[in-house]
């Protein structure tokens, strides 16, 4: 099967303005602008109270079959509050009839705008059945950021990059979607060259390229790689049930917290790090259980101290990425990246031998991070880093240079042919660029929620860059690994058949409780 990897190593400076298969420039606008209608919101058209069922809300949140109602538990349950438990057939049918309420609502949605940008994860059930669910994102004209699960379909067991490009072409036909997608974001390699060719750009899951790293860094060592292969086989032995019971002795014994460890595969980042932090916490009481039950697991003092250095690193990415916001702009991977590598750097200076090997992976795979223009382009439209993306002067001499020619071609769009209003567009963004930074905690969307009429073609290029989001999964989950197991699991155990009912009800949920 591919592997679904990727980097930002590749990614090139992309041309803003687009082109089609024949070199010709096309509207990245989609041919229309909404300068005298841009904030009248959307009612989505229900009526105060008209609420989901609780019983729905259950089934659709929790991504539980439909089937659940006709259980023993579920039947119990109904009878303990006097009710008539629904037949599985007849929730099936309210539930479908969601579905044609939602996306309802969602094609509205999309109507509304001229820019979305889609992510495609790629998953696998416990059964090693592969799926790929695809999102799109954008801010409406509230300037609020929606994204809205679209569609989840099977791939082949052996699946190519050309497959989720294939599909990914189906979906935007189905949604009527055209020429409004300028950018993909996913977990998959190799699909470059294809989403190219219709029009788009493609940026790497970031969340995926940060466990690439750390996979490629163990790679390149093999004693650091034995080393967390190691601390996998201490926590698989200590997940049975008997070895569990011999550790909770040990805990009581030396007054430690009762946690059982954290299994890890030991090929992502954060799992890893979970993992290593917990058999450091309860190191006295592994070594007490090994030293009677399993001599060939124990670990040494050096080992310790190496476990104790690895996780400082990845403490280092977990501290700066943890996720405040369900989705995460693009506009934050480039002052992430610039926290990390300080963070790996004072690492390296206190004798981490480990920091030393990660970083060189790290800005290996991040190495022109600020060269790609959807990057440095969303970061300077975002007033809390705006001044990170242009700090070189080589990159700001071009970044100023692409948003003028952006608000250029919105100008002659809307007046329906040539603009002779550069001396206007100039002043427009030195005016932006001479605002007073916004601080980290606050909201970058709220800026540009009310332009001046002047600076409206500068609000619709932010606009554009700012729907787009890091990673192909919501950021709560990509960097939570008990929130990513449990939706790992529930995903498997839902039936096939209804698979893609349920996940895009369940990833459009706030839509259907009005």
């Amino acid at each position: 099967m591919f592997r679904a990897t990727n980097c930002l190593l590749n990614m090139q400076r992309s041309a803003p303005m687009g082109r089609t298969r024949r070199g010709q420039r096309y509207s990245p606008y989609n041919g229309r602008t909404r300068q005298g209608r841009r904030y009248s919101p959307h009612n989505h058209g229900g009526k105060r109270g008209d609420q989901m069922k609780p019983s729905l809300d259950m089934i659709i949140s929790d991504l539980h079959p439909h089937t659940i109602v006709e259980e023993p538990g579920f039947l119990r349950f109904f009878k303990s509050i006097s009710q008539c438990p629904p037949t599985s057939h007849a929730v099936l049918s309210e539930l479908q009839d969601l579905v044609v309420k939602a996306t309802q609502i969602v094609q509205g949605s999309l109507e509304r705008v001229d820019n979305v940008a889609l992510s495609s994860e790629v998953w696998n059930t416990t059964t090693n059945k592969t799926y790929m669910t695809t999102t799109c994102h954008l801010i409406d004209n509230t300037w609020t950021r929606q994204s809205y699960v679209l569609e989840t379909k099977p791939l082949p067991e052996d699946y190519k990059p050309s497959h989720v490009f294939g599909q990914l072409l189906k979906i935007a036909d189905t949604w009527r979607l055209g020429s409004k997608i300028k950018v993909v974001v996913t977990n998959v390699d190799g699909m470059k060259r294809d989403v190219k060719k219709a029009g788009w750009d493609l940026i790497p899951c970031f969340a995926n390229t940060l466990d690439v790293v750390f996979k490629k860094t163990l790679e390149a060592s093999s004693d650091w790689k034995e080393l967390v292969q190691k601390c996998c086989e201490i926590s698989e032995y200590f997940s049975h049930v008997e070895a569990q019971g011999q550790l909770k002795k040990a805990q009581i014994k030396m007054r430690l917290p009762q946690h059982n460890l954290v299994e890890s595969k030991g090929d992502k980042w954060l799992s890893t790090l979970n993992m290593l932090e917990r058999i450091s916490e309860q190191y006295r009481a592994v070594r007490e259980v090994l030293l009677e039950f399993n001599w060939d697991l124990l670990l040494s003092e050096h080992e310790l101290k190496n476990i104790i250095k690895t996780t400082s690193c990845l403490q280092a990415f977990k501290y700066v990425i943890s996720p405040v916001e369900r989705y995460l702009s693009l506009s934050n991977i480039i002052p992430q990246v610039e926290d990390i590598r300080k963070k790996l750097l004072e690492l390296q200076r206190g004798g981490n031998e480990f920091a030393k090997e990660l970083a060189q992976q790290f800005n290996h795979h991040f190495s022109k991070a600020k060269e790609n223009d959807w990057l440095t382009l969303s970061t300077t439209l975002d007033l809390r880093y705006r001044d990170m993306a242009l700090s070189e002067e080589g990159a700001s001499a071009h970044i100023k240079k692409t948003i003028i020619g952006e608000m250029k071609y919105l100008a002659e769009e809307s007046q329906g042919g040539s603009v002779r209003q550069a001396d206007n567009l100039n002043k427009v963004l030195r005016r932006y660029l001479e605002k007073e930074m916004l601080q980290i905690d606050w909201d970058p969307l709220a800026f540009w929620k009310f332009p001046k009429d002047e600076d409206w073609y500068l609000s619709e290029v932010a606009r554009k860059y700012l729907a787009v989001v890091s990673t192909v999964v919501p950021a709560d989950i990509a960097f939570d690994t008990e929130k990513a197991r449990l939706v790992a699991s529930r995903r498997s155990n839902l039936d096939p058949e209804h698979l893609n009912m349920m996940l895009f009800l369940n990833g459009n949920r706030s839509l259907l409780t009005i």
